[in-house]
């Protein structure tokens, strides 16, 4: 038995007097923290900004106060009760004014504080999102989305896990379908069924970061009776050949960094498929070189798709092997006649010729490698290249025990992303990319 009326009282009352007792006094700590606040209003986002800085020990009541004192983002009025410290409307809209239960909430993190926006303090990397609605009248859901089954059978599934009170006011946490709504993705509409469900019927292509997004309105009030996604929400579509649960494969992090700066993609769209264990091709490592290099990486040209890749490549230095003129039907195209699978020290000599290129990474840096145990096998041409890479991290051996630089062992996919996310995942950025 649902009694909202009661619920939102009491509710209200523990917020509201949290709130007074805590204040908006910044803690006694030095430095700043960033966190990120979105504002979700009655039929869109009205305010997305996702590094705001301010001092360590901030309020949410701080950070609201912070926003309106900078200006340029939408008025945040707070209201001040025997309870404590409230928000009251937000760019116009008020409390109340789509049912007597209508009005701002907040959320830090895809939870609901239970004390008040002068009571809750901010850590560093908080998600605050305020958003409209009816939460305790026509009531609120709060999605998350399952993946389990979409490359299997299409299915996307959508569920909450809802606050029901029962006659004694006790509180249980139910997890509910989400029913009746409206869903973008890709380039379709969809509504989600009695099981919160929605089917994709092709597959086609589907791995990687996609878009969506999700609403619900009452039909009454048209109030909102789903929390909105953030805009620009992204899901990451595991590939059919990588992992989609835990234990996750040691490479499916570089594999999904890699996707995300689209650097790689996969290599059968219908099957989905990544092909993680794939020896690298020549033509292949130069297209991702390139990419970094700056080359529109949505650039293809059909059978010839290696073409723009090759010419980069050739043109500043970093193709090292012999390759031969042929005719193609879009003018003179680059065949390789050597090289087609790339080996260890292929791949660091030519990704530090790319990163030098672009002028913004320390190349200075230099490791000792003289013990390795197979460095008499590294070709001298290399030396410097890969003293470079195991200094910047990007390679660590293949040995645990000792430095091994397997320099001829040909690369495949996997490890390539992994030594590209090794050398990014210490704060470089992307080289041209930004």
């Amino acid at each position: 038995m649902k009694k909202t009326g009661r619920i939102i009282s009491i509710l209200l009352a523990a917020i509201m007097l949290a709130g007074m007792m805590g204040g908006s006094v910044l803690a006694d700590e030095n430095g700043s923290i960033t966190v990120c606040l979105r504002i979700e209003g009655l039929i869109e986002n009205i305010y997305d900004n996702t590094a705001i800085n301010i001092a360590a020990g901030a309020t949410v009541e701080d950070l609201i106060k912070q926003i309106n004192n900078a200006g340029g983002a939408p008025k945040i009025l707070i209201n001040n009760s025997a309870y404590g410290a409230y928000i009251s409307e937000v760019d116009g809209l008020s409390e109340f004014e789509y049912g007597e239960m209508s009005g701002w909430s907040y959320r830090v993190n895809d939870t609901d504080p239970m004390v008040g926006i002068s009571q809750y303090r901010l850590k560093d990397r908080d998600s605050v999102v305020l958003f409209y609605g009816d939460p305790y009248g026509v009531g609120m859901q709060y999605p998350k989305v399952s993946l389990s089954r979409l490359l299997s059978d299409g299915l996307i599934g959508f569920s909450s896990v809802d606050s029901v009170y029962d006659e004694d006011w006790v509180l249980t946490l139910v997890e509910n379908p989400v029913v009746g709504a409206k869903v973008v993705f890709r380039w379709g509409t969809y509504f989600t069924d009695e099981k919160g469900e929605i089917t994709i019927t092709d597959k086609t292509g589907l791995s990687g970061y996609r878009t969506l997004q999700i609403e619900r309105y009452d039909e009454q009030t048209g109030v909102p009776t789903v929390l909105r996604f953030g805009p620009g929400f992204e899901i990451y579509v595991p590939f059919a050949d990588t992992p989609h649960d835990a234990p996750l494969a040691w490479y499916e992090d570089a594999v999904r960094f890699c996707v995300r700066e689209e650097l790689f993609f996969g290599t059968n769209p219908t099957a989905n498929l990544f092909e993680p264990n794939r020896k690298m091709t020549m033509t292949q490592l130069v297209s991702v070189l390139a990419r970094i290099g700056g080359v529109d990486a949505d650039l293809t040209l059909g059978e010839w798709w290696y073409k723009v890749p090759l010419e980069w490549a050739i043109g500043n230095g970093v193709l090292s092997i012999d390759v031969k003129i042929i005719e193609g039907g879009i003018g003179d195209v680059y065949e390789l006649t050597s090289g087609m699978n790339v080996t260890r020290e292929e791949f660091i000599y030519m990704f530090y010729l790319t990163a030098g290129l672009t002028g913004c990474c320390d190349m200075s840096a230099r490791a000792d490698i003289s013990e390795a145990a197979d460095y008499n096998d590294i070709t001298a041409e290399y030396l410097e290249a890969v003293s470079w890479a195991v200094e910047s991290g990007i390679i660590k051996g293949t040995n645990p025990d000792l430095l091994e630089i397997d320099p001829g062992q040909e690369i495949n996919r996997a490890t390539v992303c992994q030594m590209l996310h090794n050398y990014y995942s210490v704060g470089r950025g992307l080289l041209s990319r930004g």
